[in-house]
């Protein structure tokens, strides 16, 4: 039987995300090897350097577990760190040590300093233990010893243990001078605090954990951030002093140059205000390359901005650093912020500048959060990936506060579809689509990446996949490269044969299959342990379909409407005439589901899915 589908279908994809370095699989997946000890002990000196101590026992427990733990990396910044193995050795089920070889430990620049020296010297220490096999125990400890904190005057480390993991003992330690004060924090209750200790002028706090009874996050959980268990030790007590830090190293990147004054005059063309925001932020997009650091190997501080100007390229902090001062210089207030792009949409429970792993750009004036690694966002709608999140801002006034979601008071993708069923067995399929927010971002990435060829070759070979046997005779776009507006897709396909004409023709209802794909994950399980990580989504498909002459159907499908807490699913079929029409909606306003609110998700899964595989039955009028 014939199946209707939409031709752009594939550009709503689940979001889903592996959330700890394991596969994950439908049974249960075998424990690769378990972790006998991992302990961390941070100790800052009274010059303001500090080392860390690290002492690791893993043991392999499969061939997979020793071809992923043999070889153990250290990443640290060499610019200001430098790292020392104190012993690293293999011992075996009687007792035998094999040392690793110094030529079996390795140093190489990061990808990151690799790419772009100027802005890391970022190193990766490699360590090869030798004669592994399962059962086998791997022994290291090494000290790092940083020249200075990433930040002036913060000191913090955290742990997170992945629930897929056994855990036999954990521990964490900060030891500081006793002007300074340890604050500690924990996300569930598998870490235990120790009672703070002062002795010769030092203080010292630490946590400790086990992680025995193991668990397998499903696909569609979120960043294990969100609800592993977590620890934090640290010096500040406030994020606040985390952005007055940041303020004190990104200063000197921020200062006007004649050379960024006139850049920005030269692109904002005279205008002001909004219109001056979106000139320097579209010029950002299409001038200045991004390139992502990891900032445990290159540290906070920004290369000026008059640097990342003239080398057109930075990564998310030089970028925003750059953007800042543009917006300055056309007297536009705005400030650098700090967030993490990861699946994570609560506050860690202390404060760890390592919370966070990207930079954005925030104007107070206008509410307005801009990033300037994003190539195919407008100004009002952030990239998924910063949508919602925790974000630190920085400048004269910071604070924690949260960034916007996607804006749902209008739907993310409305869609138009007009089906002429001829007598003859012959389809044409007219169809309207308005993209905006991410979804527009999602198709403007294929469309002005690669001059649309990806898009129409993807669009294409879609149309084929779905069983079509006819042809997409034309595609048509609309603001495609205006940012700021609502992206408008029109194609016209053709398909012949569909049905043979006769008494009775049976095929399948024609409905939008591409509005079940956000809850595919979810229709498996009834129950989950763990958060879900959906979409915020807000679809709307209607499909008119004009029926061949003297033929009319012989039942409707039932109407269905599921509202729930977290979000609602309907399908409406209403005949008028020879006019079928079946109007089809999904709306799910959050990116977190509970544990306890999971079963509405997967009745709202369910219901999308079921609805999509209607059959429609023509019957020849007497």
């Amino acid at each position: 039987m014939p199946r209707f589908s939409s031709v752009f279908g594939f550009m709503v994809t689940a979001f889903a995300l592996l959330t700890c370095g394991t596969a994950l699989a439908a049974t249960k997946p075998q424990v690769n090897f378990r972790v006998i000890l991992f302990k961390q002990e941070m100790t800052v000196h009274q010059n303001g350097s500090y080392t860390n101590t690290i002492e690791r026992i893993i043991q392999p427990l499969t061939m997979a577990g020793v071809q992923s733990q043999s070889q153990m990396s250290i990443e640290y910044p060499a610019n200001f760190a430098q790292v020392h193995i104190i012993h690293a050795y293999t011992e075996n089920s009687s007792g035998t040590k094999y040392p690793v070889s110094p030529k079996a430990i390795y140093t190489q620049s990061s990808s990151g300093a690799l790419s772009a020296p100027f802005l890391s010297d970022g190193r990766i220490k490699s360590v090869v233990f030798p004669n592994v096999a399962p059962g086998d125990t791997l022994h290291i400890r090494y000290h790092i010893h940083y020249d200075h904190a990433y930040l002036p005057g913060i000191y913090a480390l955290s742990t997170l243990l992945a629930p897929n993991i056994p855990v036999t003992k954990a521990q964490i330690i900060l030891n500081t001078m006793a002007s300074q004060k340890i604050i500690g924090g924990q996300q569930g209750k598998v870490w235990q605090q120790s009672s703070p200790i002062s002795v010769d002028g030092r203080n010292r706090l630490s946590y400790n954990a086990h992680l025995q009874k193991i668990s397998y996050p499903p696909l569609g959980s979120p960043a294990l951030s969100q609800y592993a268990p977590l620890a934090v030790l640290t010096t500040a007590s406030t994020w606040k002093q985390v952005a007055q830090a940041y303020n004190q190293i990104a200063a000197p990147a921020l200062r006007e140059t004649p050379e960024l004054r006139k850049t920005a005059e030269t692109v904002t063309a005279g205008t002001s205000g909004i219109q001056a925001v979106k000139a320097l932020y579209h010029w950002m997009q299409k001038n200045i390359h991004s390139i992502s650091i990891n900032y445990s190997n290159a540290g906070f501080t920004p290369p000026l901005a008059n640097a990342t100007l003239q080398r057109g390229v930075g990564d998310s902090n030089a970028n925003t650093i750059l953007l800042c001062a543009l917006l300055r210089a056309v007297h536009i207030q705005a400030e650098p912020a700090l967030i993490s792009t990861s699946a994570r949409f609560r506050t860690y429970p202390a404060v760890d500048p390592f919370a966070f792993g990207h930079f954005i750009v925030y104007l107070p004036s206008y509410g307005l959060f801009l990033d300037p690694t994003s190539r195919y966002a407008g100004v009002h709608s952030l990239p998924l990936q910063d949508a919602n999140r925790p974000v630190l801002i920085t400048g004269s006034a910071p604070k924690m506060m949260r960034t916007p979601g996607p804006d749902l008071s209008v739907p993310l993708i409305e869609k138009h579809t007009q089906l002429l069923l001829h007598a003859n067995g012959d389809l044409q399929e007219k169809s309207t689509e308005i993209r905006r927010g991410y979804a527009a971002q999602e198709v403007r990435s294929a469309l002005i990446g690669s001059k649309g060829r990806m898009l129409m070759k993807e669009l294409r070979n879609n149309f084929y996949k779905q069983g079509n046997l006819g042809e997409l005779q034309s595609i048509a776009f609309q603001n495609r490269k205006d940012l700021d507006k609502p992206l408008g897709l029109k194609t016209i396909a053709q398909e012949e044969n569909v049905f043979i004409p006769g008494k009775k023709i049976a095929m399948m209802m024609p409905t939008d299959t591409s509005i079940a794909r956000p809850l595919e994950l979810f229709t498996a399980d009834a129950n989950r342990a763990t958060p879900s990580l959906v979409k915020p989504t807000y679809l709307n498909s209607v499909i008119t379909l004009r029926l061949p002459n003297h033929y009319h159907p012989a039942y409707l499908p039932q109407n269905n409407s599921l509202h729930t807490s977290i979000g609602n699913y309907s399908i409406h079929y209403a005949l008028v005439g020879d006019i079928l029409t079946i109007q089809q909606k999904l709306w799910l306003p959050h990116f977190i589901v509970s544990a306890q609110d999971y079963p509405q998700l997967h009745q709202l899964a369910i219901a999308s899915s079921s609805n999509s595989r209607a059959g429609l039955l023509l019957l020849k009028n007497h």
